[in-house]
């Protein structure tokens, strides 16, 4: 972790500037992420998020860190379950191949296939199912935000199966300003916000089976 986080009713709770991951890969296959999140308090156009990561060695946090962009790190499958854009709208990203991204790319590029919804209530919760065959799907509320564009190819379903399989997925959860899906169709605000945005995460659960790091506690 960093930032101002604790932890709290099977989740977190951030301030500001922070992020949260994981010791734990799970392999997610025929399992689930479910979690609850309150966007009542987080400023307009702040970015909260539930994603998934997969780094080749156990998660030691930041320097272990990777995720589907280039930078410092040698890049790895990211899953976004979600990204919010302050409490407005939500979106779901699929990452399974490290390059650049392009239009319509089915194997799920750096730009990924997309699907966004938007929220009538600040307080939402959300389930992402990933199949044996690696399709993800998000439940936002209970209806499946599946709309992507485009819709993932077998190639990158493969790449989830194949990930899952060998590294895992750990989580990763952060609140930060600079970029939310969906620009233009909310609010903007501005860094200013940050500080005193706060989002709350609860009732967290997953089933999966561990691959890399600790075996959790169970439920």
């Amino acid at each position: 972790t960093w930032g101002s986080v604790s932890f709290k009713n099977g989740g977190w709770e951030m301030s500001g500037s922070a992020r949260v991951s994981s010791k734990t890969a799970w392999n997610l296959l025929g399992g689930y992420m479910e979690w609850d999140m309150d966007l009542s308090r987080v400023a307009d156009g702040v970015n909260t998020n539930f994603y998934t990561s997969s780094p080749s060695r156990p998660n030691c946090g930041s320097s272990c860190y990777c995720d589907i962009q280039a930078g410092s790190f040698t890049s790895c499958m990211e899953l976004d379950f979600i990204e919010n854009n302050g409490k407005c709208l939500g979106g779901t990203a699929l990452h399974m191949f490290a390059t650049d991204g392009r239009p319509n790319n089915a194997n799920c590029d750096r730009w990924g296939c997309n699907s966004l919804v938007k929220y009538n209530n600040p307080t939402v919760h959300y389930r992402a199912e990933v199949g044996n065959d690696g399709y993800v799907k998000v439940f936002i509320n209970g209806a499946p935000n599946t709309n992507y564009g485009p819709q993932p190819s077998s190639e990158a379903n493969n790449v989830v199966v194949r990930t899952m399989q060998t590294i895992g997925a750990v989580i990763e959860s952060s609140q930060w300003f600079g970029w939310v899906p969906g620009e233009g169709q909310c609010p903007g605000g501005n860094a200013g916000g940050l500080g005193g945005s706060f989002v709350r995460i609860y009732n967290v659960k997953v089933k999966g089976t561990v691959v890399q790091g600790p075996v959790p506690n169970k439920c």
